[in-house]
């Protein structure tokens, strides 16, 4: 039996890419500037009988939502021995999407029944041993927008009434030890005990660990918005609040979010203590795979950088189109102070604070529409104030920063306007 002639070959295929495009929705123009083709040249492939190229018929597929193997199939480009290939790969691809989609929905209900962070570091202490105890606080932050920050998670033996002081390396090393996994799944991190010190709930102070709540990482929603272009990625020198506006933009989209060091932290398996180099590494790693993957993880997602070697090494490849940029730019108070902070603590980076910015900067203003970049003015800061409200006064700062790249989404991208909006953003604005 002899198989298909070379027209009949590109002709299903011409069918099977326009029956794939038609379910998503998406012009031959739309389709061929993802794929980074013209479109003229899209419309000789499924029109003129002109043969597709080969080398990008992997982004083709991946844009149209086909399996790779199945158009090459098609075109009758797989050896006999691969025929049946494209079934397994498609019946395998399928059963990874259900389990996928299946995973977020109950990521979705988690989230919803309010079972985070801090709740799971907690549990997984409490499963994995009958040797310690925890002790849970909320932490908000805000003066004028007061809104529920971090978990904190103090650890102490179990039995144990009043404060008691051991050795907090070994005793640090040992609740690693248990539930390391959670920790990084979770970004908690230890906080230092003077931040802890004077709080009577706190029987070790030098063992509680801060989990995020606000700036958690999460996955999409159940209803993410699909109009506005699907990747953001928030930018800014440390300090500058790239954390707290991305996950305010997240949570306003019902997007995922992802924050970079966490990210790499979770994929590399980085526990404290791991070498800053190494650390680097894996967040250069990190960010370029989200640049390229504009389908995956990275879609329908905001994340945030703000560490400057990682932004030097991987902003140099940000291309012309996806993600949309925010940045934040920082004023010369808060550039001298985070390179005072990186002089004190001995970073070998202190002076590529202001230069990672302004590569941001001038790559977005020379290679990029107006329209897929923001950037937002950093007011000065009471950073190193030791106030009182110091880090409620900056938390404020940071809210109002988000509240002007939520109006340029809704502007510019389609986002819901604050006055409609749920999320945290939407009732902070409306209160």
């Amino acid at each position: 039996m002899t198989g298909p002639t070379p027209i009949e070959a590109r002709q299903r295929w011409a069918r099977e890419v326009l029956q794939a495009l038609a379910e998503r929705r998406l012009s031959i123009n739309a389709a061929a500037k993802e794929v980074g083709i013209s479109p003229g040249r899209l419309q000789a492939w499924l029109h003129q009988d002109v043969e597709p190229s080969p080398r990008v018929m992997r982004d083709l597929a991946r844009v149209i939502g086909r399996s790779h193997v199945h158009l090459l199939e098609l075109l009758d480009w797989l050896p006999a021995e691969m025929a049946d290939a494209p079934l397994r790969l498609e019946a395998t691809e399928k059963l990874n999407e259900a389990i996928g989609e299946a995973r977020r929905w109950l990521r979705g209900a988690t989230r919803a029944a309010g079972l985070r962070g801090g709740a799971q570091v907690a549990g997984a202490l409490l499963d994995a041993t009958a040797g310690w105890g925890v002790t849970m606080r909320n932490s908000e932050r805000g003066s004028r927008y007061r809104t529920r920050y971090a978990v904190r998670v103090g650890c102490h033996p179990a039995g144990v009434e009043g404060p008691s002081t051991e050795d907090t390396q070994r005793d640090r090393t040992e609740i690693e030890r248990l539930i390391i996994d959670t920790m990084l799944r979770t970004a908690a991190t230890w906080l230092p005990p003077e931040r802890v010190a004077g709080q009577d709930w706190a029987k070790r102070p030098d063992l509680v660990l801060s989990v995020p709540h606000l700036c958690a990482s999460r996955p999409r929603g159940l209803r993410p918005n699909l109009l506005v272009p699907p990747g953001i990625v928030v930018v800014g020198i440390p300090w500058a609040g790239s954390q707290e506006v991305a996950a305010l933009l997240a949570d306003l989209l019902d997007w995922g979010y992802l924050d970079l060091r966490a990210l790499a932290a979770e994929q590399f398996e980085l526990a404290s203590g791991t070498a800053p180099d190494v650390v680097e590494r894996a967040q250069v790693s990190a960010a370029r795979r989200l640049f390229d993957d504009t389908t995956g993880r990275a879609r329908q997602t905001v994340w945030s950088v703000n560490q400057p070697k990682p932004i030097l090494q991987a902003f140099r490849q940000l291309g012309p189109e996806l993600p949309l940029v925010v940045l934040l730019r920082a004023p010369d108070s808060l550039i001298s102070y985070v390179t005072e902070q990186f002089a004190l603590r001995g970073d070998p980076h202190v002076d590529l604070v202001e230069a990672a910015q302004n590569l941001v900067r001038r790559t977005l203003e020379q290679d990029r529409d107006p329209g897929s970049y923001l950037i937002l003015d950093v007011p000065d800061l009471p950073l190193g104030s030791n106030g009182p409200d110091e880090v409620d006064l900056v938390f404020d700062a940071y809210v109002e920063l988000a509240f002007q790249a939520a109006r340029w989404l809704h502007e510019r991208h389609g986002a819901p306007s604050l006055e409609h909006a749920g999320g945290v953003l939407g009732s902070l604005s409306r209160s």
